[in-house]
């Protein structure tokens, strides 16, 4: 075990870090690091930006509205090729990019080399020689982990997987490095339990494992219980409007529990089934039953959750899904997809509910079953949902994450 007796020095590499640049990017591993250099850690962040050849960006650039709305991500338009040193909320932070010749695939071994030098270099010049390396995301990371640890022998490694088409890509992506590559992570982390079952299955039960939760800010959680409605009839979604988040099934479920209508959804969100989702809704004259609010400022978001008796996401692919916590810290009962991200942090029945994901016909088994449940039982769910997001707020999530991983190394 590392001696906890000096500031732990901690350097997290990722393919996906925030750019101080209009807050672009997903703050996943940043509401860690951010809460462990407030926590007394000495903590460097590395953001390797993957760059593409240059006839990717043009065709990007003609299809970045499709792209975004299809798939969520971020879509640069632009090929970056410097190396760029910023700090957000005193975290350094240190973007390299690094050269992939096919979307999906492995990183370029010369580039991967650079980067390595880029990094050992930079904590050479802050007199910065980690403890714990931690990686989210493979690839590259298994492949820079690797290397660095040739450069810190004495470090230990920390690899945390989001998604099961991360496991899928492995092989492909590292061939015959990938069993040397596994063996060197000392613990491996899991955003949720079903991934951790699926790598398992694929390359056996590592030794040291954790669950990678994240958090909600403790302001978001209501003060409080919240008293639930007599009656279950005002449900939420909050989200990207895309295929592998299945808004319409969401429809198709409520349909098929309320033959008599007597239900209200509110979307809010953008993307490429908006406009398909507003059709039906015209089609079928569902005008005073749904509410298309597309994209509203994040601060209002909270007052939706407050109206709703019910929030509904039932996505395929979903590394965690922070709005189903944010909805159960505001006392909402939550139904999540079975197998998915949240799996795990929500009980069937005790904080919350689960369902196959886009399968309306067991969604709408899910909602008549909360219809059926007495005030007293929607109570305890509600109140359990808040108990949960309580033990789940952005510092008790990282200083959970950091003492699990330290714990085992």
């Amino acid at each position: 075990m590392i001696s906890s007796r000096f500031v732990m020095r901690i350097l997290l590499l990722s393919t996906i870090y925030p750019r101080p640049e209009g807050n672009i990017g997903t703050h996943v591993c940043h509401f860690f690091t951010k809460e462990w250099v407030k926590m007394g850690y000495d903590v460097h962040a590395v953001h390797i930006q993957a760059v593409y050849p240059q006839f990717l960006y043009w065709f990007a650039k003609i299809a970045q509205k499709r792209i975004a709305a299809k798939t969520s991500a971020v879509v640069y338009t632009k090929r970056e090729n410097e190396v760029v040193y910023y700090k957000m909320d005193e975290v350094p932070v240190c973007r390299i990019p690094v050269f992939k010749p096919i979307p999906h695939g492995a990183f370029a071994r010369k580039s991967i080399k650079h980067a390595v030098d880029v990094i050992v270099k930079s904590n050479k010049e802050e007199s910065f020689v980690p403890d714990i390396i931690i990686g989210h995301f493979p690839n590259p990371q298994l492949d820079l982990l690797y290397e660095l640890r040739q450069v810190y022998t004495s470090s230990k490694t920390c690899e945390v997987l989001h998604l099961p088409e991360e496991i899928d890509q492995l092989k492909g992506v590292y061939g015959k490095n990938l069993t040397k590559y596994i063996q060197n992570i000392d613990v491996w982390g899991f955003r949720f339990k079903h991934l951790r079952e699926l790598f398992s299955e694929r390359f056996g039960q590592p030794e040291k494992t954790f669950i990678c939760y994240s958090g909600v800010p403790s302001t978001y959680i209501r003060e409080g219980f919240r008293e639930v409605e007599p009656k279950v009839t005002k449900f939420l979604f909050v989200g990207e409007m895309i295929e592998r988040k299945f808004p319409i099934k969401i429809l198709d479920a409520l349909n098929q529990a309320y033959p008599d209508n007597d239900f209200h959804i509110n979307y809010i969100g953008d993307g490429a089934l908006k406009s398909d989702l507003q059709r039906i809704v015209q089609k079928d004259h569902k005008e005073d039953n749904v509410s298309v609010l597309g994209r509203i400022p994040r601060e209002l978001i909270k007052d939706e959750y407050d109206k709703a008796d019910c929030f509904v996401m039932i996505s395929k692919g979903e590394a965690y899904g922070l709005v189903y916590l944010e909805a159960m810290a505001r006392g909402c009962i939550t139904i999540a997809s079975r197998n998915e991200g949240f799996d795990g942090v929500i009980v069937d029945g005790e904080n919350g509910f689960l369902c196959n994901a886009g399968n309306a016909g067991e969604l709408a088994d899910v909602i008549k079953r909360i219809k059926c449940l007495s005030k007293e039982e929607r109570q305890r769910v509600s109140n359990n949902a808040i108990e949960t997001a309580l033990k789940l707020t952005d510092e008790k999530a990282a200083k959970l994450y950091i003492e699990d991983v330290i714990s085992k190394m």
